[in-house]
């Protein structure tokens, strides 16, 4: 990995420091070996490297993907949250808010809404009425008429040599470092796009550049971060407000959802965020912490 790095991408980046490559495998990789080798002290809280161009991006389970040159947004960010260790699995869930936070206002309400789908996507649904003369999108198994925009994917990188602290690290130096990886479809035409369930900004009618959508989702994340340390670690936290904003955004909430779960596919009705998927099955309550959501349609 070769970094192009200029003092202006730092001086007039919200990260600190930025480091911009124009091809690698996955940024993801990159940080993680970096992280648990030589270069650990290049990466402090808040640093981040933005590939131009990935040709190994990857997603949970395993998934992996092509991204082309300049047509999307592929950056990872190191972060060093000052919240206990079991706080952590939050961070997705917060990620997300902070992508849907960002790109919203660029959307225009009359077409399309964003909202956040549980773990970690974010996704647009058409809000035209029923007599617009525009086509509405086709619906896709699994996932109706809405359409990925963008996806996070966080992973805990503990510091080489020490235990997980117990409690709140008392300083950054001393917190486990999280690799963030974000992804945006900004720049991509339909045929460019990998599965008929994407979406990219340009596609929703939006023109933009995926450096100045870097920005605005790292101004986001950094206020969603300040306020996710305030109540230390838990949404639910000092009057819940937080933990209402990511229940408020998260369209898999009210929806029949089939999951397919480490341990099996669980179908039920989502009903709340622990940060794990609340579902209210046949047989009661259960709290899925990581899985793939379908849509179920056709059914009370």
């Amino acid at each position: 990995m070769s970094c192009t790095t200029s003092a202006a991408d730092s001086a007039t980046s919200v990260f600190s420091p930025l480091r911009v490559v124009p091809m690698t495998g996955s940024t993801q990789d990159d940080l993680r070996a970096d992280l648990t080798g030589a270069r650990a002290d290049h990466w402090p809280h808040f640093s981040a490297l933005h590939a131009l161009g990935q040709s190994a991006g990857r997603g949970r389970s395993g998934n992996t993907w092509t991204t082309p040159a300049t047509g999307a947004l592929t950056v990872s960010v190191v972060l060093r949250p000052l919240v206990p260790v079991d706080a952590l699995a939050w961070l997705p869930l917060l990620a997300g808010l902070a992508v849907h936070d960002a790109l919203a206002p660029r959307i225009d309400p009359r077409r399309w809404r964003l909202s956040t789908k549980w773990p970690n996507d974010v996704v647009a649904l058409p809000t035209a009425p029923a007599e617009d003369p525009a086509p509405a999108p086709p619906e896709v198994e699994g996932w109706g008429t809405s359409r990925k925009l963008a996806g996070v994917l966080a992973e805990l990188v503990p510091l080489p040599g020490l235990p997980l602290p117990d409690g709140r690290p008392p300083t950054r130096d001393q917190a486990p470092a999280i690799v963030l990886g974000i992804g945006v479809n900004v720049r991509q035409s339909v045929e460019q796009l990998p599965v008929p369930w994407a979406a990219s900004l340009r596609t929703l009618g939006v023109e933009a550049e995926p450096e100045e959508v870097r920005e605005e989702i790292g101004a986001r994340l950094r206020q969603r971060l300040v306020q996710w340390e305030e109540v230390g670690g838990d949404p639910r936290s000092a009057g819940g407000g937080l933990a209402q904003q990511l229940r408020e955004a998260c369209a898999t909430l009210g929806q029949r959802v089939s999951v397919q779960a480490p341990s099996g596919c669980v179908e039920g009705l989502a009903i709340d965020l622990d940060p794990g998927l609340v579902l209210r099955t046949e047989s009661g309550t259960v709290v899925l912490q990581a899985g793939d959501v379908r849509l179920v349609r056709g059914r009370s």
